[in-house]
């Protein structure tokens, strides 16, 4: 190749590197630019974000004190130091991924549910019962939930006082007498403003929803009994004595739920003659105590065992309900199960 040739190739591969050059550094920069834009597009997400959780506080809900009289609870913020007083509260909190709130629980009325008892192993209990007022200061927490009862003078005491230290209190709805009947929409409503106070709606809007799917369902099979199960629930008090539990009461309305007819009108006492008299088709046995060695077959026996009930029905045909009362008291995740149970106990061939 002749010199005039080899300068044309050499001008070629200058302009050709020269090329390249421009090509990758402008590439660079569009790496850069687009790099910075998401940076960018991330920082006004994340503010965003934040302004959302900002602007949703203060949020108020109407709750209840010891007395049952209406109060206003208002939440400036996410409660971030939960303290849970009973069993349905505790499991709530637990099935809505709540748990990291969770600073301490107490009074277990039967053995924690199985899906929850690992998250419930990472959870301080405070004490055996219900605290003492000193256990829930030296916890500082800022918000306290639970039954009515948690606020009577000697346990921890009126809502009011704990509100002038900063600390909101929620009693649910079931547990307060001037609410009307127990219900398990009182129990949904509960639900509902946990939602709210955590402002996670939609999950406790989908998990409402969904229990009211189950429940509707077991209402359209158990509809069609035509001679619905007459059924009496009841607590061993001792002595021969039982508590029996009423319409208005939160399992009265499970019952209901499940198709069957509760022979109490109301709630209050009654004695062996009058469970003999009653003649129920099947007993609902309400159970309490957390020890898991505690066998169905051994509390059946409370009925099994005394002749005086031999002729009963519901005893007779084997027809008796074992249910904790973590289930059929203020109403929490165990409600819905219940009612199912309750509906294929007394009605198995319309779930077969």
């Amino acid at each position: 190749m002749n010199a005039k040739g080899i300068r044309k190739l050499y001008k070629k591969l200058i302009l050709g590197a020269i090329t390249v050059s421009m090509v990758m550094s402008l590439s660079a920069c569009s790496g850069n630019n687009a790099t910075k834009d998401k940076q960018n597009k991330d920082k006004v997400e994340t503010s965003s974000q934040n302004v959302d959780k900002q602007s949703y506080y203060p949020v108020t809900i109407t709750n209840y004190n010891y007395a049952g009289e209406k109060i206003k609870v208002i939440f400036d913020k996410a409660p971030e130091r939960v303290l849970t007083t009973n069993q349905t509260t505790t499991e709530l909190m637990l099935d809505l991924g709540l748990e990291k709130y969770l600073i301490g629980t107490c009074y277990l009325d039967n053995p924690i549910l199985d899906r929850l008892a690992d998250k419930y192993k990472k959870v301080l209990v405070v004490s055996e019962k219900y605290p003492t007022k000193e256990q829930v200061l030296a916890l500082k927490p800022d918000l306290i939930l639970g039954w009515k009862s948690v606020f009577a003078d000697k346990t921890l005491g009126d809502v009011k006082e704990w509100q002038q230290r900063k600390i909101n209190t929620f009693a649910q709805r079931n547990t307060v007498k001037t609410v009307g009947n127990f219900t398990i929409e009182n129990g949904f409503k509960d639900i509902d403003d946990l939602g709210t106070i955590f402002n996670i709606k939609d999950k406790t809007d989908k998990y409402v929803k969904d229990l009211r799917d189950r429940l509707q369902k077991i209402e359209e099979k158990t509809s069609k009994v035509k001679d619905k199960k007459k059924v009496l629930i009841l607590e061993a008090e001792g002595k021969g004595k039982y508590r029996v539990y009423g319409k208005n009461d939160l399992v009265g309305d499970m019952v209901l739920k499940a198709g069957a007819e509760n022979l109490a009108e109301k709630s209050g006492s009654m004695s062996v003659e009058n469970i003999v008299a009653s003649n129920p088709d099947a007993i609902v046995f309400v159970h309490f105590g957390d020890d898991k060695k505690i066998q169905e077959a051994d509390l059946v026996k409370e009925f099994t065992e005394n002749k005086a009930l031999a002729n009963v029905k519901a005893v007779k045909n084997k027809k008796i309900i074992i249910t904790g009362l973590a289930e059929t008291w203020a109403g929490g995740v165990r409600t819905v199960n219940a009612v199912e149970r309750y509906a294929k106990e007394l009605y198995p061939e319309l779930f077969k």
